[in-house]
Formats: structure tokens, sequence, C-alpha cells
């Protein structure tokens, strides 16, 4: 089920690639972006997170914090993170586990319309320009989310993915900050 604005953040506790944990409770009293990408590899992925990783001072000035999910195994990401220096935690969930307690959706029909995109080769072409070859997955399918939780917890905006590089934008990050409460 999809989450909605104003309901509640639906609790986790995990640990980072590098072991530190995480949890909903740790972030509480600062805004949180909560990202959930495909898996290890998927060259769309890497491209946000690269394009995402270029913006993210900016975030960060605004006191976000932001966790990155993926549904790789811990091991997995490490290896393929391994030289990105990323200025966030990102976290393995290969049970999935928290991308149902948010709803992140899987669809096979979206992959296909992504592909069919007249913009997805040209962003295939350019992750590869920055290295990104890609590779697959068994569970292909799954479909980016992002998530904009306030310091209360509250989640305040939702962005469920409609195509394999379809996160929320940077921009509407930055203007959602202006319709939080305090």
């Amino acid at each position: 089920m999809r989450i909605q604005p104003g309901a509640p953040a639906q609790d986790f506790s995990v640990h980072d690639v590098n072991g530190q944990p995480h949890s909903l409770a740790r972030y509480r009293g600062h805004s949180l972006l909560l990202q959930f990408y495909r898996y290890a590899g998927c060259p769309m992925c890497d491209l946000r997170l690269h394009d995402f990783a270029r913006q993210y001072p900016a975030l960060a000035d605004r006191g976000i914090r932001v966790v990155a999910f993926f549904h790789s195994s811990s091991n997995r990401l490490r290896r393929h993170l391994q030289t990105r220096g990323l200025p966030f935690p990102v976290v393995g969930d290969p049970s999935m586990a928290v991308y149902r307690a948010y709803g992140v959706e899987a669809s096979a029909l979206r992959l296909l319309g992504s592909i069919a995109k007249p913009g997805f080769y040209r962003d295939w072409l350019r992750s590869m320009r920055h290295g990104y070859w890609g590779s697959v997955d068994w569970r292909m399918t799954t479909m980016p989310a992002d998530f904009l939780i306030d310091d209360n917890s509250i989640v305040r905006r939702v962005h469920y993915g409609g195509d394999i590089g379809d996160h929320m934008p940077v921009a509407d990050i930055l203007d959602a900050l202006t319709l939080f409460p305090g």
C-alpha cells in the first residue's frame, strides 16, 4: 500500500554498508529523505547517484539527512560503490523489508515503458560515459521511490517513480521544505 503525505513515517532499524546503524528514531528532529533505488549496477540508479551526490550540498546546507536504500546486499553494494565516496549512508535491504514498509512497487510494464521512453537511451549513454556500464538483477522491475520526512517523523512529500530513472527532483525537495511546519 502506498504511503500518503501526512502519514507517520514507517519505522526502520538497519545498518549501512559500513556497518553503521540507522533508524527512524535516530533522525527525529531532522528532515530526512529516504531514497529507494533498484540494485547495485542499475545504470539509471548509478546516474541518479552521480547527479544527486553533486547536488547534495544544497540539501545538506538546509539540514536534510539522506539514507539511500538498494535491494542488493551490503557486500555487493560496498564493492560496487567503493570508489564513489558518497556523502550519505547507503543501505542494502535484500529482504526488501523497508521497501515493503514504504510501499515501494515493482512493475514489469513500467520497466518496459522506461526503455521505450524518449530520454532513456540518452540517459543510458550518459551513465556509460561516467563509467556506469550496468548489470542486471532478477528483481529489476523494482521502481524507485523517495520520501521526504519532517523533523517529527511525518511524511511530507512522496514520489513513487513512474519509470526506472524517476526520482524526486532536488528542486522539488528544496521547495517542499518551505511547507514544513515550524
